[in-house]
C-alpha cells in the first residue's frame, strides 16, 4: 500500500510539473523559416494616403494598417525605400504593436531605392552614372538592419 501511495504521488508531482506554464524560450525566426513559407504571406506595401509623398503616414495610421493586414494573415512587408519618414514610421508603429500585444507577427523587408543620376529631376537621366543618393539609402537600409534584426529581415 505504501508503495502505491509513493508511485501516486511521484505521478502527482510529475502530472503538476508537466502541466506548469513556464515560460518557454522564443525561438528566434530567421528570413530562412519565412521567405517561401506559405503561413507567412507577404505584401509590397506603402502606407501614403496623398497623392505626394510630400506628405508622410503617421505612425497611428501605419498601425491601422498593420492591424487590417495582420487581420488579412499578412505577416510580411516589402517597403520601397528608406529615404523617407515612411519607412521609420513603420518600424515604430510595428515595435509599438509588439509591445502592446506579444503575440502580434510582422516581419519587413526593407528596400532601397537606387536611381541614376538625374532621377526624378528636371534633368536628362544619365543612366551610366548612379545617383549621389544611392549611397546613403544602402547605409540607412544597412543601419537599421544592425539595429532592428527582429523585424527586419
Amino acid at each position: 500500500m505504501l508503495k502505491q501511495i509513493k508511485y501516486l504521488t511521484l505521478s502527482i508531482v510529475l502530472t503538476m510539473l508537466g502541466c506548469n506554464d513556464m515560460p518557454k524560450e522564443k525561438k528566434q525566426i530567421t528570413a530562412a523559416d519565412i521567405l517561401g513559407n506559405p503561413e507567412y504571406l507577404a505584401i509590397s506595401y506603402g502606407g501614403y494616403r496623398q497623392k505626394t509623398r510630400d506628405v508622410q503616414p503617421t505612425v497611428n495610421e501605419l498601425k491601422d494598417d498593420m492591424k487590417i493586414l495582420s487581420a488579412m494573415g499578412v505577416k510580411i512587408l516589402r517597403t520601397y525605400n528608406v529615404q523617407l519618414a515612411q519607412a521609420s514610421n513603420l518600424l515604430k508603429a510595428i515595435s509599438e504593436l509588439k509591445q502592446e500585444d506579444a503575440t502580434f507577427e510582422m516581419y519587413v523587408m526593407l528596400g532601397a531605392w537606387i536611381d541614376c543620376q538625374n532621377a526624378w529631376t528636371d534633368k536628362a537621366p544619365n543612366h551610366e552614372v548612379e545617383s549621389e543618393q544611392n549611397a546613403g539609402e544602402i547605409a540607412r537600409a544597412v543601419a537599421w538592419q544592425n539595429n532592428i534584426q527582429i523585424l527586419l529581415k
